[in-house]
């Protein structure tokens, strides 16, 4: 080949070499381009998420709180509040305190309570047959729950109770099932009362463990030592051991200092009844100090045992409403006002019958934490009377309003 051609070829190469090699290098005069930085800047239009986390801006989702404004007795055993604002929002309580000082939603249904007083919804502690319409009795007169301590065999269902409690109007059903008792004991003789029975420690023991595995939310012993057959102290102690063990309390169907007795040694953690012979100052300071309550049924003993109940209120201990209500004929369903009467009779003040109807139930029933009490977190069960309860019982009759779980259940008022 040509000197010439090669020559030229190699011209050629190192040119493009040279082009290439520039075509690489950054322009020094022309600067990197830096990530552009977007502010955005809110508008007035707010979507669902901005609705939801600003706390000052109702959830348009939910309803719209309701808010009671009157006197209120917040069923502590605290002085009332004559000029207060009660907040609710769905089924819990949201805020309560002197109308001046709570914030009223803007959103909010108000009800004026004007001379009326605003409660927490009562509970009967003691009630027996309770799987039905009663249930819608009870609601509607303020008794927002009921603790059935025993049902006939034939007639309880767990089941029952759970689709039962789903209704707002209905009163919640705290639910022990069938009583507990020996063959041939009381109720079954006496009453014709169908129930459960135990006939050995061992079998006690079985017997209770499956009835908390079905759904028992209290046990209900009978111990009655007179004319019919009874519990053994072992049998008892057996039922209350295996019940605690659990974490299920214990009740127990006493009427004479004998039968208190057996029961505190087994253990129990309340009575129900009301005992009519006398009772030591031993025996009621063995109560207070193992923290053993009392719903004294007085109208069906017809007031007898009064001055029993009356030491150990003085004495410290602490009373509940209740008063065997759903079996025996001619006892109240709905506000139970002889029983009410009969503890007013006793010496318990209006205000003292309101707590044992209300904080004390509750702390007997195992609910104390969430019902009981008109307090922020608790669930909105509220009763609404014609007048104040502290001057006059007999206002608890004239109910007004009745909140159940947040739900309007019953209302006269506009």
């Amino acid at each position: 080949m040509p000197t010439c051609c090669i020559e030229q070829r190699v011209f050629i190469i190192a040119t493009l070499i040279i082009i290439l090699a520039s075509c690489g290098k950054s322009n020094p005069t022309t600067p990197t381009p830096k990530p552009v930085e977007m502010t955005v800047t809110p508008t007035a239009t707010m979507t669902m998420d901005t609705v939801e986390s600003d706390p000052a801006m109702p959830d348009p989702t939910e309803e719209p709180p309701i808010v009671l404004i009157g006197a209120v007795i917040d069923g502590t055993g605290a002085d009332p509040l004559p000029d207060a604002a009660l907040v609710i929002q769905g089924e819990q309580i949201v805020a309560l305190g002197p109308r001046a000082e709570v914030a009223i939603p803007a959103n909010a249904q108000l009800i004026e309570a004007q001379g009326m007083t605003i409660l927490p919804g009562f509970i009967n502690a003691h009630v027996h047959d309770a799987y039905g319409s009663k249930l819608k009795t009870w609601a509607r007169a303020g008794v927002t729950t009921v603790r059935d301590v025993g049902a006939r065999l034939s007639s309880y269902s767990f089941s029952t109770r759970d689709t039962l409690n789903a209704d707002p109007a209905h009163a919640r059903l705290i639910a022990a099932g069938p009583l507990v008792t020996v063959p041939g004991g009381y109720p079954i003789a006496g009453n014709n009362f169908s129930s459960l029975t135990v006939d050995s420690p061992e079998d006690a023991r079985a017997k209770i463990g499956q009835l908390i595995d079905e759904g028992a939310e209290v046990i209900k012993i009978v111990l009655t030592i007179g004319d019919f057959p009874t519990l053994s102290l072992e049998e008892a102690t057996a039922i209350v051991e295996t019940a605690h063990e659990r974490g299920i309390p214990v009740t127990v169907h006493a009427t004479t200092a004998r039968d208190l007795e057996r029961a505190l040694d087994a253990g129990v953690d309340d009575i129900a009844h009301i005992v009519t012979d006398h009772v030591s100052d031993e025996q009621i300071q063995r109560m207070i100090e193992n923290g053993v309550a009392w719903v004294p049924t007085l109208a069906i003993q017809g007031g007898h045992g009064a001055e029993n109940l009356q030491r150990f209120l003085d004495a410290g201990g602490q009373v509940a409403l209740g008063n065997d209500a759903g079996f025996l004929p001619g006892v109240i369903v709905g506000m139970p006002m002889n029983e009410i009467e009969q503890l007013h009779a006793a010496g318990l003040t209006p205000m003292q019958i309101i707590v044992a109807a209300t904080r004390n139930a509750a702390k007997v029933c195992r609910v104390g934490d969430t019902l009981g009490t008109l307090e922020a977190g608790k669930q909105a069960d509220v009763l609404v009377v014609n007048g104040d309860p502290l001057q006059d019982l007999a206002v608890l009759r004239d109910v007004q309003l009745v909140i159940h779980n947040g739900t309007i259940i019953h209302s006269r008022l506009p």
